[in-house]
């Protein structure tokens, strides 16, 4: 038996996460076996039929979870809480109880990778460059002063990509999730990912 089943909504979820579960001793957890499920219509798909996927791990994993962002179009909710209410509610009603449990992102997975950490200028081809990133997303209205992280981290992650003529891809994800730190994470999905998987997975000794 695995310790956890992951349904995620695309590969690039699929890449944060399993570079995050790589990372146990940041997430205050112990080391964990996995299995991570790309749904291949995204969140839309995660939200209708996590039910029948999560069903057929019921008895070859401990724990299951399942992640995705809460912008998509016909989200049938307008926060992410409540979202994630609706989800854990037909597990239960489907008998799994709190075995499988819901995060969803709002708005977007960028909202937990970037960050004024100067990995995520070397990730999105930043380094050593005049002006640097987050006085760039300023310029452009991207990224409030004062602010943590920019309002829309994906568009953000977008502009600045397209000034590198960089693709997005799912190794750029892979890049932040193993680096990026995430004690400074404050996002409210990340958050609870982490609290779950403490509860689940304690560190031993």
């Amino acid at each position: 038996m695995i310790d956890l089943l992951c349904l995620v909504a695309d590969k690039n979820m699929e890449a944060v996460a399993s570079r995050l579960l790589d990372r146990p001793e940041s997430l205050g957890i112990r080391r964990v076996t996995r299995e991570i499920v790309v749904h291949d219509r995204r969140d839309p798909g995660c939200f209708h039929h996590a039910g029948d996927i999560l069903l057929g791990y019921r008895s070859r994993a401990a724990h299951a979870l399942v992640i995705l962002d809460h912008a998509w179009g016909g989200v049938p909710a307008e926060t992410a809480v409540e979202v994630e209410g609706l989800l854990e509610g037909r597990f239960r009603r489907d008998g799994m109880g709190d075995w499988a449990r819901a995060v969803v992102i709002q708005p977007e997975l960028e909202a937990w990778v970037f960050s004024g950490s100067p990995h995520v200028e070397s990730a999105l081809g930043w380094s050593g460059r005049s002006p640097g990133l987050r006085e760039a997303l300023t310029a452009q209205r991207l990224w409030a002063p004062g602010s943590d992280k920019p309002d829309d981290p994906k568009k953000a992650m977008e502009w600045a990509l397209v000034q590198r003529r960089l693709p997005r891809s799912s190794s750029i994800y892979r890049e932040l999730a193993s680096k990026v730190s995430t004690r400074s994470c404050t996002d409210r999905a990340f958050q609870r990912l982490r609290r779950l998987l403490q509860e689940w997975f304690p560190p031993t000794g």
